[in-house]
């Protein structure tokens, strides 16, 4: 098992008073015995035969019973780390660190909004909307906090590249946040981690298809906390406290891909689906 992930149990050990031992990360005699300790204060819930699990599979039979304690469907408790073990105790560790699980995806309900007439990710629409790919005209919009670069945090930037037909939409996109969050919220969620506007390059995975930063109208946030492949239960753009920040992009007419599609949820475009 992962160190991250004994130590979660060794967390949730102590908060039953039968862990008070360092949060080492490592399943030694102390965190064993208190697992054990853990299993039989709740046996009722573990099927016949448990005793007899070796202490690995105890330990992961205990999580699945903080899971489920914690109303996580974690399946059934039988000490065995499975996908769905898996995905239960991801949810456990976003539990862990904020306070609440991530809103399920079907409960998103994205504003459908286009004031600004934004085009179809097409590439004709694109090309009559925006001008042909890395042909545009690209501006620098002022932001009214400082971003960092998600790669390299000891960078920061003042501005960000964008297509200029989309300049006075996203200024009042970026004021709108900062009247919102203010500087302290803004570096609570992540949202001056910086992940690049312009850039005249093909969708990932593809050779002939081009990405819709080539336009000059997306723009990536955060995007090491919120992945290609990362869903609502995973990245932290998802978090409840933002759908404030999703909304003021929406209302906008821009298009979020995590509030949309469960996925890329770093990334909005103005371009609709």
């Amino acid at each position: 098992m992962k160190v991250s992930k004994i130590k979660l149990i060794q967390k949730y050990l102590a908060r039953e008073r039968l862990y008070d031992d360092a949060m080492d990360g490592e399943r030694g005699p102390r965190t064993d015995e208190a697992v054990r300790q853990a299993l039989i204060k709740h046996s009722a819930d573990f099927p016949e035969g448990w005793p007899s699990w070796p202490a690995k599979r105890q330990s992961i039979g205990y999580l699945q019973w903080v899971c489920r304690d914690k109303d996580i469907d974690a399946g059934g408790i039988d000490g065995f780390w499975g996908p769905q073990t898996d995905s239960a105790v991801d949810m456990l560790v976003v539990l862990n660190l904020n306070g609440a699980l991530p809103p399920s995806f079907v409960d998103i309900v994205p504003i459908v909004a286009n004031p600004q007439d934004f085009p179809i990710e097409r590439e004709a629409a694109l090309n009559d909307y925006y001008g042909k790919p890395c042909k545009g005209r690209i501006v620098r919009v002022p932001c009214p906090w400082e971003l960092r670069l998600d790669w390299d945090l000891d960078k920061t930037i003042q501005t960000i590249s964008i297509h200029e037909k989309l300049s006075d939409s996203l200024a009042r996109v970026l004021e709108q946040v900062f009247e919102t969050y203010g500087a302290q919220g803004i570096r609570k969620f992540g949202l001056d981690r910086f992940g690049g506007g312009f850039n005249g390059r093909k969708k990932r995975g593809s050779r002939s298809v081009w990405s819709t930063h080539s336009w000059g109208c997306a723009i990536d946030w955060f995007p090491s906390q919120n992945r290609l492949k990362w869903r609502s239960d995973q990245a932290s753009l998802a978090k409840p406290e933002l759908e404030a920040w999703w909304e003021i992009w929406e209302k906008e007419g821009w298009l979020s891909l995590g509030r949309s599609e469960n996925r890329d949820w770093m990334h909005v475009q103005a371009a609709k689906r």
